[in-house]
């Protein structure tokens, strides 16, 4: 039977920060890599970039580890900006790559290239995540600068379409956010703690907690979110008494969410006082 070699680049033994499952995981996907940039079924044609399928199955089964290494592994990989992970409803989580780069061609390793879709891989999900930046799909094999920036404006381009973020907050999660990664964990910090807000103050009978915890509807608590995003970031960045500070930020957003949902509550039975009149008889 014939043996496969995968590539494993040198400069991972050089980031303390990695251990050996996590060095070992990176070469697997940017191995997978190699096969993605040749097929057009593997552009993600919203991020501009090439990804890669890896499921934990796989990875557990290559690595020969636990399940919990494996997710443990793609945290710290993404926390240090070496791959980034989307989520697709009903599908596999694509793996982006940003410091990928083609080795069939001689571009340097900020730089990759555009594969051609006629091309075919023996493992059809064995195939790598290539990040583009700034570049139409149709300019087929010429090196495409890679930029972590157009990553961070897909995930901006996001927040204002879908979720209303307004400019302010939106400016605040870039200024303390290190890659798009960091940039996305923090909207789904407030997206998760406003939806599970949401749901406990409904199940408590506070009928117009929906419109408290809609942005379009409650302008004063975007205004808020603002300071306590700040304020809850540069605490977790500055403290070493917070151990886990996804945790620290998840709990104190709870707070502020159900606060939110009270205040909206009370402003409005307070209009309600207001418009009230006795009656004359």
């Amino acid at each position: 039977m014939m043996k496969q070699f995968i590539k494993f680049d040198v400069e991972l033994r050089n980031d303390d920060r990695l251990n050996n499952d996590s060095r070992l995981a990176y070469a697997y996907l940017y191995d997978r890599m190699q096969s993605s940039i040749k097929r057009r079924e593997f552009f993600d044609q919203k991020v501009n970039a090439y990804y890669v399928i890896y499921t934990v199955e796989e990875m557990i089964k290559d690595l020969g580890v636990s399940r919990n290494t494996v997710i443990n592994v793609y945290k710290k990989l993404a926390e240090l900006g070496y791959i980034i992970k989307k989520k697709v409803f009903n599908g596999a989580t694509r793996f982006f790559l940003p410091h990928f780069h083609d080795d069939s061609t001689d571009s340097k390793p900020s730089k990759v290239a555009s594969g051609n879709s006629n091309h075919t891989n023996s493992k059809h999900n064995t195939d790598k995540t290539a990040v583009t930046a700034g570049v139409n799909i149709h300019h087929q094999n010429k090196p495409v600068n890679i930029s972590e920036f157009d990553l961070m404006q897909n995930v901006v381009d996001g927040l204002k379409a879908k979720a209303a973020f307004e400019p302010e907050l939106i400016n605040t999660l870039v200024k303390y956010s290190e890659n798009a990664h960091c940039l996305y964990q923090y909207a789904q910090l407030i997206f998760k703690t406003k939806k599970a807000s949401l749901k406990r103050a409904l199940k408590h009978g506070y009928s117009e907690a929906k419109k408290a915890l809609h942005f379009e509807t409650n302008c004063h608590m975007q205004t808020n979110l603002v300071k306590t995003m700040r304020h809850l970031i540069v605490q977790t960045k500055t403290s070493h008494k917070i151990y886990n500070k996804t945790a620290y930020i998840a709990q104190a957003l709870y707070k502020f969410f159900d606060a939110a949902v009270l205040d909206y509550h009370d402003r409005m039975n307070m209009n309600v006082v207001k418009d009230f009149k006795i009656p004359i008889m």
